[in-house]
């Protein structure tokens, strides 16, 4: 649906204060975050997806990228994990950068601006099946075709430029990818 999905140039667009690097500083930094809670990758995927779809809407200035980041963290966290991180262990985080109260209100502020739409697919949701697929007939374990699936997906994360493609395209793109790596002189699709 084009309501879940983010602008392509909402960098160039929307914001003024914000650049596609300082974006990818704070998607590395959440996957340390998401690291360090234990999170599920599904968690940090639509965590992302929260950031650039309210970023599509909204101007952030430079000081609350990363109340946005740790906001969308948060609603992700309570959207997928059976016993999220709570509000203080994301002021914790931010080494008490903001307070409880801040996070709070960018928590209700974002969800506003994505109109309360949190399950919007992401390329996790698409890799599951893809992974599945793409090793049945590749005759390999499974945990290093989904690992190197799961971490090419995450590196796309970092880029912008990313944004731009469906999130299905990314995972078979993954997919695409991992069996290239993994057997270079067989065909990969």
């Amino acid at each position: 649906k084009a309501k879940s999905r983010p602008l392509i140039d909402y960098i160039e667009k929307i914001q003024k204060d914000v650049t596609p690097n300082m974006r990818g500083v704070l998607v590395d930094w959440l996957v340390e975050v998401a690291e360090e809670y234990k999170l599920l990758s599904d968690t940090l995927c639509l965590a992302v997806s929260y950031i650039d779809r309210f970023l599509s809407v909204k101007t952030v200035q430079r000081p609350k990228l990363q109340l946005v980041g740790v906001s969308a963290m948060l609603i992700a966290s309570k959207y997928e994990e059976i016993t999220p991180p709570n509000v203080e262990d994301f002021c914790y985080i931010t080494d008490n950068t903001y307070t409880k109260q801040e996070i709070v209100k960018m928590e209700a502020d974002m969800l506003l601006a994505l109109q309360f739409e949190l399950g919007n697919p992401t390329s996790v949701t698409f890799l599951r099946r893809f992974t599945r697929v793409g090793q049945e007939d590749f005759n390999m374990s499974d945990l290093k075709m989904e690992f190197l699936c799961s971490y090419l997906s995450e590196l796309s994360m970092l880029d912008y430029n990313s944004v731009k493609f469906l999130p299905s395209i990314v995972a078979a793109s993954a997919v695409f990818l991992a069996r290239f790596i993994i057997r270079p002189k067989q065909h990969p699709w």
